[in-house]
């Protein structure tokens, strides 16, 4: 018998391209636009205008004190920033705030999301409450801990009556004053860096653990090698958002201390409140403000760049 010889057919697949809008009426083809319009409108006027004023603001002197009008077209406030040394200090300062909220951030946030990331009754209860801080307003924030600091009736205070020791609040000294509200600034954020890490613990496939335990990884080189680097740009991504925010934060040091005791806990951002509103220095704010925006874009840029070289 003579054989046949099956050669399978060949499949072609033709993807269709999106409809040509060369034949579309002008309206038709504006219409996308138009809808995008009010959006990017708002946008502009709410975020981009406020923010090139200040820019332009920073380059002019206004003494509201003296009377004397809004003149544009000066470095003077650079010059003043580079021998300013409370401002430098106060920036010295706000980066180890930044970098000590988002430790306490990841450090914190990726053991509870390691724990909450277990199929376990009290893990989903958990999930569900996790967000209470993260959304409950700075100015209830500050007044519940307040209250739990007081040397005198808070809970502070019973706790070092019973051990005799002085009814000292941790915010009575400069040193404690800085590290207890970094380690609140810290605890505000945490639970969106856990949110967004379990939601990446979600989505690793099982299938990488079990070939990590056949080839016989420990539950810590699992960690390791499985679990942290699928991490790594959530990581990244999410650090790098609430280091922005506790760059530019001031609602938690100004209700808490004021900037003190001394300065131990003015940020840059208490500083351009007392600089704009105190000693009613306008452009020399706004300068401030101008120069802490550039510090934290090359910061932005740094961070985004070395993760794209990892």
């Amino acid at each position: 018998m003579q054989q046949l010889e099956q050669h399978p057919r060949e499949v072609r697949v033709t993807l269709a391209r999106p409809p040509s809008t060369r034949g579309r009426p002008r309206g038709e083809r504006a219409l996308p636009y138009l809808l995008v319009l009010p959006t990017l409108v708002l946008i502009g006027a709410l975020a981009l205008l406020p923010l090139l004023y200040g820019v332009w603001l920073s380059f002019g002197r206004w003494d509201l004190l003296s009377g004397q009008g809004l003149r544009v077209g000066t470095l003077e406030n650079y010059a003043r920033l580079l021998q300013d040394s409370d401002f430098w200090r106060a920036f010295v300062r706000t980066l180890w705030w930044t970098l000590g909220t988002v430790a306490f951030q990841v450090i914190v946030g990726l053991g509870l999301a390691l724990l909450l990331n277990r199929p376990t009754f009290v893990a989903e209860k958990v999930s569900a409450l996790i967000l209470l801080p993260w959304v409950t307003p700075f100015v209830v924030i500050v007044y519940a801990w307040l209250l739990l600091l007081d040397g005198s009736g808070g809970v502070t205070g019973r706790v070092l009556a019973a051990l005799n020791l002085p009814p000292l609040s941790p915010l009575a000294s400069p040193l404690s004053a800085f590290v207890t509200v970094t380690l609140i600034s810290g605890w505000k954020g945490t639970p969106f860096m856990v949110i967004a890490l379990l939601a990446a613990l979600k989505s690793i496939p099982a299938e990488l653990y079990e070939a990590a335990r056949v080839d016989g990884a420990t539950p810590g080189q699992a960690l390791r090698f499985v679990t942290l680097p699928l991490l790594r740009n959530t990581l990244v991504v999410t650090g790098l958002i609430l280091g922005i925010l506790a760059f530019y934060n001031f609602d938690l040091p100004w209700l808490m201390t004021a900037g003190g005791p001394g300065e131990a806990t003015t940020l840059i951002g208490v500083a351009i409140y007392q600089t704009f509103f105190i000693d009613v220095q306008p452009t020399y704010a706004a300068a401030m403000g101008t120069v802490m925006l550039l510090v934290l874009l090359v910061l932005a840029l740094l961070s985004l760049r070395l993760r794209r070289a990892t």
